[in-house]
């Protein structure tokens, strides 16, 4: 059953990036619209754990502050990626995207909390080591039409994600072994709120761009159906992993669904979008795939 779950939960992942996508493709990208799709799916988030919760949200002051800190950074994370998706494939934004989550920890882990280095894990670092460095020397375009220019611009924007995924697992890893930490739905209660409340009041600075167009654009029909459903996909895709994280390893538990997810994303960007993803791309995912499962040995 705790395994189904976490195929829920690898889908939900894969529709939430899916669904990044189709929202970059029904507005114009912009800060405005960025902002309004973080506001509106970080409410349906604070929503949905405050719910999880049993509408009661637990605070501490150490986890007040490593809350505050994730949702300032989940402001560029959903900004950048939004524009990563204009320039490139999804498949290789997911890609980037997971494995940062995968690796940054990993370091942090080992640089700072002494944690030691496996046979797998020491495999697995190098093979995607060499993944990324393969993405960066790659002639063909991982769209099929992408300039020189917008192919650099598009690979520094994944490495940016990979750092800032990344440091959201970082974050996650430091309040979990903070001084009396609340429990993991009100933690994630209470990063969506302050996400939710920052998004907002960015929106009320003044900025070069029309912000009445964008957000009226945003908030058509179309748009605001895929934003609540890319909202309900990827916190209930965080509420699954959590229900399973009672009883699967972490250890087993994170390279399932990185690895799953970076594979059906990439499936989702052939088929679905009809994204041209090369046979060194796929290599490259399929290196990706099997990396994550050294790092649980």
């Amino acid at each position: 059953m705790d395994y189904i779950l976490l195929l829920f939960a690898v889908i939900c992942f894969a529709a939430q990036f899916a669904f990044t996508k189709l929202y970059e493709s029904a507005v114009r990208q912009s800060i405005t619209t960025s902002l309004v799709m973080l506001a509106v799916t970080s409410t349906i988030g604070f929503l949905l754990f405050f719910a999880v919760s049993g509408f009661r949200i637990q605070f501490s002051p150490t986890s007040t502050l490593w809350a505050l800190a994730l949702a300032v950074i989940m402001i560029p994370y959903y900004m950048l990626g939004i524009k990563v998706l204009s320039l490139g494939s999804l498949a290789i934004y997911s890609m980037f995207m997971m494995l940062g989550g995968m690796l940054v920890p990993f370091f942090y882990g080992v640089l700072f909390l002494k944690e030691p280095v496996t046979l797998g894990k020491g495999l697995g670092t190098l093979l995607l080591t060499i993944c990324i460095i393969l993405q960066a020397v790659l002639p063909a375009a991982a769209a099929g039409k992408q300039s020189k220019g917008n192919r650099g611009i598009f690979f520094l924007l994944c490495i940016v994600i990979f750092f800032i995924n990344g440091f959201t697992g970082v974050i996650a890893q430091a309040h979990e072994i903070s001084a009396a930490p609340v429990a993991e739905a009100s933690f994630t209660a209470l990063s969506c709120g302050f996400t939710a409340l920052l998004s907002l009041g960015m929106l009320l600075l003044p900025l070069k761009e029309p912000k009445g167009a964008s957000i009226k654009a945003a908030l058509t029909k179309k748009p605001f159906m895929i934003m609540t459903a890319l909202g309900a996909a990827a916190y209930t895709g965080s509420f699954l992993h959590l229900m399973a994280a009672e009883t699967v390893p972490a250890s087993v538990q994170f390279p399932l669904v990185s690895g799953g997810v970076i594979i059906l994303s990439a499936l989702v960007s052939a088929f679905l979008f009809n994204e041209k993803v090369t046979r060194q791309e796929w290599f490259c995912v399929g290196c990706a795939f099997l990396a994550t499962f050294l790092f649980a040995f």
